[in-house]
């Protein structure tokens, strides 16, 4: 068959990728390294499906994030137009969500429950925690959320924890997981996991409904299928049940979720469950340059357990990975920052092109200083998002009250939202009588709220407020309804008082995504088209926002997982930050940890920097001289085990010398190495333009007052690299006028700068 003869979805595959694509029928386990083309096959197979007849509405394609199930939709419809738009495309918890719209009756919720976000489950946890007479301090709320989703991830019940004695019978987790579950079904809500766990549940209770569902499906395919649970693999298992027709695409060297139940042996448990499978190994990269590659493959090759695979590309070299080190973990975001700022001028690159990575969120702080000094563009990816906005909420909370009146969590949090004097006296009033009453906020505060006290006015006046706007629902948009709220509520009012300019900006943004609404397929009417809306919402505030193009990103290797750019640092890459400290618990936490590395290290494209410090930061009485007369001690921080002995021929810069994992003989070394270079420092200085940021200069403790020289280029921890403008070593205070770029020259004293010399 020639060129022009093969179908357009099926031209520009490699022999592998077509394999995967052509393969439709029965278990089908691709194996895809980074960077190797899963999203192209995922999309080229939905498209082979639809080429050989196979009705849309059959195929569904289920994947972890928003953004990538956005990004596999939009490409499914480049290649084969209208008919794309039928394939159910979503993620695990947007598909179960579906189908609960659809039957959830025989559980007890009706079909219009509210989805309650981490922020709703919090304020259900404190309450309940508050109402046992708990102390928060000592059973924290936060704590208490996270057993039950870890639970709930492991398709782990409370009647489970109870028959197995799996915790303590005194343990607060036993009463509060109870209450919480009542006060979610009295709100007809679910929380985030339940959609999963109920989805299943449903299946197992009700076998019709789960072959029902088996058979409307007939082709399903799995993206990032090792980050799959024990729960969304049953869930597979079973609506595959008809016709066996699974199809999964992952790597397991990218399993770097096991907070979340996920197990990289789920790829072997697979192999075991379909013993009649194929398997298809993707081992050709086509974004990492060959160094980058190399080091990223020796370091997951560690692991023992693992799909035998090695990452290969046809592309040139590239530059050497860099191993840079620094002194302090200040003087290592200098210098990451101001490698930022050449490589943008220097090399005309953009910022958006260029991300920090890091192992912790708490990280991120030194970065951002440094990257803010230099009005660097950035941004925190994690940082506050934008359904977490405070006005956002709100609306969403008015809105998700209208559709669900038993949405007790919406109610509370709008009820003197604009204030209209319903204080908490009174809140707490309601809450007890609609306890004993068995019903509602909304319905109690109706039935109660029936004097003239001004209170009672109030209440009665909130009321009616949300079931005027309940009448509109089946009539208004979702666009013309929020506009409706925001003047009737007052909101609208209140923000134009406070005159905040961001949270006008906030409510604007939501209004046209509530515009989006219009054009949601599937739906009956606005009523439907609002709870399909308000259901994208709350499964979208489970994403990461990521930056836009002008920006460069900051984030963990969790959030940078399916990314790329052409510029990445790897930061802090010492013992107890990158490998977590936690880690060291169990050989398997940390074969996950070197995971989190292969991937941190693979979203680089074209050049890859690892970055690190010798010392640990300073605590907050050695920084600031608590106890007089006591020295600060300089501890040293041990270099990541995950960068030991890399391979020569393709890194350049500081590697350490240790060729075992043994902790002892690690700290010795480590301690050494770090003795060594407190008399000289590899390093890349900081803010002169001369410097060039892709070469290692040498820096030398200052040993004399001699060596300052006018002219002699020097680095200051604070500041970055200056040249010596004049000098004053005279006075008992001996200091030089130091020039730093195109900055105001400034003078600083010799003795408490720390300052070392640059050697040409």
């Amino acid at each position: 068959m020639s060129e022009e003869e093969v179908p357009g979805h099926l031209q520009g595959l490699n022999p592998e990728q077509h394999d995967a694509v052509t393969t439709l029928e029965g278990a089908l386990l691709v194996l895809a390294g980074a960077g190797s083309g899963k999203t192209r096959v995922l999309t080229r197979r939905i498209a082979h499906l639809l080429h050989t007849g196979v009705d849309p509405e059959r195929i569904l394609a289920v994947t972890f994030t928003n953004k990538a199930a956005q990004e596999m939709k939009e490409r499914v419809q480049e290649l084969v137009g209208e008919p794309g738009k039928k394939v159910w495309v979503s993620t695990f918890h947007s598909t179960c969500g579906r189908i609960l719209r659809k039957d959830i009756e025989p559980l007890g919720w009706s079909t219009r429950f509210s989805i309650y976000d981490d922020d709703d489950q919090a304020r259900i946890i404190r309450q309940i925690l508050k109402d046992l007479g708990y102390d928060p301090k000592e059973v924290p709320p936060k704590s208490i959320l996270s057993r039950i989703d870890g639970h709930k991830n492991r398709g782990e019940t409370l009647a489970d924890l109870r028959r197995l004695h799996r915790v303590s019978p005194g343990d607060a987790l036993l009463r509060v997981w109870g209450l919480y579950d009542e006060a979610l079904r009295a709100a007809d809500a679910l929380d985030f996991n339940d959609l999963i766990g109920h989805t299943l549940r449903l299946f197992r209770e009700h076998p019709e409904v789960a072959e029902q569902w088996s058979e409307r499906f007939a082709y399903v395919l799995v993206d990032e299928y090792q980050d799959t649970n024990s729960v969304q693999y049953q869930l597979l298992r079973i609506l595959t049940q008809t016709h066996g027709n699974l199809a999964v695409v992952g790597d397991d060297d990218q399993s770097i979720y096991g907070f979340r139940g996920a197990d990289p042996d789920i790829i072997r448990r697979f192999k075991a469950d379909h013993p009649q499978h194929k398997m298809i190994a993707m081992e050709q990269n086509y974004r990492s340059s060959a160094n980058i590659l190399t080091v990223a493959n020796f370091v997951v090759e560690q692991n023992s357990v693992r799909e035998r695979k090695t990452l290969r590309t046809a592309a040139a070299p590239g530059p050497v990975v860099r191993l840079l080190v620094e002194e302090t973990p200040f003087e290592e975001a200098e210098k990451v920052a101001d490698l930022v700022e050449r490589l943008h001028r220097r090399k005309d690159l953009a910022y958006g092109k260029m991300a920090i990575i890091y192992r912790t969120n708490a990280t991120s702080r030194l970065f951002e200083a440094a990257l803010a000094r230099r009005q660097v563009p950035h941004r925190v990816v994690g940082g506050r998002k934008f359904y977490e906005r405070r006005e956002v909420r709100d609306m969403l909370a008015y809105l998700r009250l209208i559709v669900n009146p038993a949405d007790d969590a919406a109610f509370l949090r709008v009820v003197n939202v604009p204030s209209r004097g319903i204080g908490t006296k009174t809140v707490s009033e309601l809450r007890e009588a609609a306890a004993t009453r068995g019903e509602p906020l909304l319905a109690s505060a109706k039935g109660t709220a029936l004097g003239e006290t001004v209170r009672d006015k109030a209440m009665r006046g909130f009321v009616g407020l949300i079931e005027e706007a309940t009448s509109l629902a089946s009539e208004l948009e979702p666009v013309a309804l929020l506009a409706h709220l925001l003047e009737a509520t007052g909101y609208r009012e209140m923000v134009e008082e406070e005159n905040e300019a961001s949270r006008k900006e906030s409510l604007e943004a939501l209004a046209q995504d509530a515009q989006g609404a219009e054009r949601i397929g599937d739906t009956h009417g606005p009523l439907d088209r609002l709870q399909r809306w308000l259901d994208q919402t709350a499964l979208a505030g489970q994403d990461e926002e990521i930056p836009d193009g002008g920006q460069v990103a900051l984030m963990t290797v969790h959030n940078a997982k399916g990314l790329e750019y052409p510029v990445v640092f790897v930061v802090q890459m010492v013992e107890d930050q990158f490998p977590h400290a936690k880690s060291k618990e169990s050989k398997a936490s940390i074969e996950e940890e070197r995971r989190l590395a292969y991937v941190a290290f693979t979203r680089a494209m074209e050049r890859l920097y690892i970055t690190r410090a010798r010392r640990k930061a300073l605590g907050f009485g050695e920084r600031f001289g608590k106890g007089k007369g006591k020295r600060a001690t300089e501890e040293p921080a041990l270099a990541s085990r995950f960068i030991h002995v890399l391979p020569p021929e393709a890194c350049k810069g500081d590697v350490p010398q240790v060729v075992t994992e043994d902790p002892a003989k690690t700290r010795l070394e480590s301690l050494r190495g770090f003795l060594r270079g407190r008399a000289e420092v590899e390093a890349q200085p900081s803010s002169l333009e001369s410097l060039d940021p892709l070469e290692v200069h040498t820096l030398r403790e200052l040993e004399s007052l001699e060596q300052l020289q006018e002219g002699v280029r020097v680095v200051h921890p604070a500041h970055g690299v200056g040249t010596i403008q004049r000098v004053d070593i005279e006075g008992t205070l001996p200091r030089i006028c130091l020039s730093f770029g195109g900055e105001r020259a400034r003078w600083v004293p010799v003795a408490q700068s720390r300052l070392k010399v640059v050697v040409e």
